[in-house]
């Protein structure tokens, strides 16, 4: 099996107390095991939720027939905190540092105090399983009260059922010496220093205390969500722990990846014979948007040549992990769960059709005139909304990808380039930014990972090895306007096509002889798409400027600089010199 599942009573390694209180609460006498179809039944009867007519998607033999779909209502509690997070310092770190043992047990205090009021009162568990991939793979135990069911329920929908044939193929998949994720929830929880902060008259002098805690013991792979109604802290900390698995756990064999996969597949016929051509796609945004999401299926809309049919399978955004030295090539993107959890915007896009709710969070119900209760996709009515569909591929995970592709907002970038050297591929894949920092003082997210929990020189290693190996190409989308000009952002229906061109071989290359090292699609490649494209977006013209000529220097020595704050090996800065010696 993946991680160790028991922990025995003579062990001593990979133990804490933040492990022992969850378990403990996992195996109290008021704690419950509670199957699919219980989970069903009392989420219905959750007093935050609400039921509509609306009958569940099947997803799988476990969940009842004829079931409604559920929306549980989280109050101001509606969207992911960031800001919450804590991240447990390691026993390690606690003995070397004073100020960590302290920040250690001030958190192992919280931990305590709210682990005693859940064990005075009714839990109920449920467990499954990470991935369906041989080489990667962790059980998940989550406890809630027994007054919130349905995050167990989303839990379940989410994740693969720890069933017969799923317990043979997790028995035969690679060993981890790590513990399997333990996730303990308590939704009512309410910071005491927060609640003394708010009860004075004048503490608006005072800096506010978080009001929620996120708290995560990633030596344990434990978690406890102090506040958390919704079922997006959960997916989060499963990512997080999962990531943090693969990276402390499996000899540098995994790169944690926080975007999207898709296959775009372009079948042509003639004269009654088929031929396929399919292409894949790993997107990362630094974008504010949800844009490395978007398109999914909504490619098959698009405009397509007689005899042609695309078709599009989609990963979810649960969190990927690329692996270095995979036993199936089939399977070189390990997707994180199922199924699809995201907002309306998201699940819109990626229907050809109305989309299927399986569940959802802070959803709009209305009354129908033939007196049914229906929820409303409709994001200005529910803003802060999340839906779960159903990934209806069989296979969820991918193979090798043929493109990486990030989307940024760069003000030194035109609106598309590729770059085929894998030095330089990965020396922007960690440094690139949201915006150039000559236009905007955007923080630099190293692989577009914010949730990351480990140091990036591990990251950069495993990257470098699979860039090399390999032999993919970066597709750099620049989402808006770039240098000071008044240059138009790119519209959702450009982004798309780029990749149906891409997928089509519609899409020239030539040396961008500026920047060497990066390529620009021929003109008249977007034509199609936006009349007048060579016009606005003139990148070999507007190269000629000696001001974009001085924002392109800039952009590569901010890039330098901040790779040098990492320590990052002098490979990822070479390929940047190298185009500072030539842009003259």
């Amino acid at each position: 099996m993946s991680t160790v599942d028991f922990i025995e009573t003579g062990t001593r390694k990979n133990v804490s107390e933040f492990q022992a209180l969850a378990l403990t609460i996992m195996n109290a006498p008021a704690t419950t095991p509670v199957s699919v179809k219980d989970l069903c039944t009392a989420a219905m009867q959750q007093t935050s939720a609400v039921s509509s007519s609306q009958t569940m998607p099947k997803v799988d033999e476990n969940f009842p027939e004829n079931t409604n779909v559920i929306s549980n209502f989280t109050g101001e509690d509606t969207c992911d905190t960031d800001w919450f997070v804590k991240i447990v310092p390691t026993t390690e770190e606690a003995l070397a540092n004073p100020d960590s043992a302290d920040e250690r047990e001030e958190l192992l205090d919280i931990v305590r105090r709210a682990s005693y009021e859940l064990i005075t009162g009714e839990m109920l568990t449920h467990s499954v399983y990470l991935t369906n991939n041989p080489d990667f793979n962790c059980r998940i135990d989550i406890a809630v009260p027994v007054q919130f069911p349905k995050l167990l329920l989303d839990t379940a929908i989410h994740y693969y059922p720890i069933d017969e044939q799923s317990s043979k193929n997790y028995a035969k998949s690679r060993k981890l010496d790590m513990p399997s994720i333990r996730i303990v929830c308590h939704p009512e929880w309410v910071n005491e220093e927060w609640l003394y902060w708010k009860a004075k008259a004048n503490n608006e002098n005072e800096e506010e205390p978080e009001r929620l805690m996120m708290i995560y013991d990633t030596e344990t792979n434990t978690a406890f969500l102090l506040g958390a109604k919704n079922f997006s802290e959960v997916e989060k900390a499963v990512k997080i722990l999962a990531w943090n698995t693969s990276i402390e756990a499996a000899n540098g064999d995994f790169l944690p990846v926080n975007g999207t996969a898709k296959t775009i597949s372009v079948k042509k016929t003639v004269n009654k014979k088929s031929d396929t051509n399919s292409t894949t796609f790993l997107t990362v945004s630094c974008c504010e948007s949800e844009r490395s999401f978007f398109g999914l299926n909504a490619h098959a809309s698009e405009t397509t040549a007689k005899g042609e049919e695309i078709s599009v399978t989609t990963s979810g955004d649960s969190g990927l992990l690329m692996v270095a030295a995979a036993q199936n090539k089939k399977k070189f993107l390990i997707n994180f769960g199922r199924n699809a959890f995201g907002s309306i915007d998201t699940v819109i896009a990626g229907s050809k059709e109305a989309p299927q709710i399986v569940s959802a969070e802070n959803l709009a119900l209305v009354k129908t005139a033939e007196d049914k209760k229906e929820f409303l996709l409709n994001p200005m009515l529910s803003p802060n909304a999340k839906i779960h569909t159903l990934l209806k591929q069989e296979d969820k995970d991918f193979p090798m990808p043929e493109y990486l592709v990030l989307m940024v907002n760069d003000g030194a970038l035109p609106p598309v380039s590729m770059i085929k050297d894998a030095d330089l591929m990965t020396s922007m894949w960690f440094s690139y930014t949201t915006e150039c920092d000559c236009c905007s003082d955007s923080k630099v997210i190293p692989g577009g990972n914010s949730d990351a929990t480990w140091e990036v020189g591990s990251e950069i290693e495993i990257f470098t090895k699979i860039a090399k190996r390999g032999k993919f190409k970066l597709i750099l989308v620049n989402t808006e306007p770039y240098s000071e000009s008044t240059r138009e952002s790119l519209a959702d229906e450009l982004i798309l096509s780029v990749y149906t061109k891409i997928a089509r071989k519609e899409i020239a290359w030539k040396e961008w002889k500026a920047f060497p090292g990066f390529n620009l699609p021929d003109k008249g490649t977007f034509k199609n798409v936006k009349k007048d494209f060579d016009a606005v977006y003139d990148t070999m013209k507007f190269s000629a400027d000696p001001m974009y000529k001085d924002l392109l220097r800039d952009s590569l020595e901010m890039k330098i600089e901040y790779l040098r704050t990492i320590d990052a090996p002098q490979a990822l800065t070479a390929p940047f010199y190298k185009i500072l010696a030539k842009l003259v």
